[in-house]
């Protein structure tokens, strides 16, 4: 039974190790969403350059960090070349849920092309893993 116990506590350590740091970036984020206002600049061209690099830093942050948990909590046979794709899938299902949630903050709306600036961080962090870039 202690064997049990240890192994038990062995893998929730390894768990959270893997997805806490997904779960507080993606905290993070909805933080961030919630805000009706957020700080930019006040020239237009500016400001929508500023914002959409930010999309695309935080979703390419939150793509590696699920990358990152998939690699520590994957088995040695599952660790192939797909290990990718569900990273991908969860950062465009976090984009999405992201942008549907702005639709209930006053001030903010979601829109279709922050899920692909979103989309796009995720993007060039898988290419920055397999170094194509």
């Amino acid at each position: 039974m202690p064997e049990e116990n240890l192994s038990s506590n062995i893998r929730l350590a390894l768990l959270l190790r893997a997805y806490l740091p997904v779960v507080f970036w993606a905290g993070f984020i909805f933080y961030l969403s919630s805000q009706p206002i957020l700080p930019g600049f006040s020239v237009d061209t500016y400001d929508f350059i500023f914002k959409k690099m930010a999309h695309i830093t935080v979703y390419a942050i939150l793509y590696f960090l699920f990358y990152r948990s998939q690699k520590i909590t994957s088995t040695a046979a599952a660790a192939d070349k797909r290990i990718w794709l569900l990273p991908f899938l969860l950062v465009l299902l976090y984009a999405v849920s992201d942008e549907l949630h702005q639709q209930f903050v006053m001030g903010r709306f979601g829109t279709a092309r922050d899920v692909g600036f979103d989309f796009l961080g995720a993007g060039l962090a898988f290419l920055k893993l397999y170094r194509y870039i």
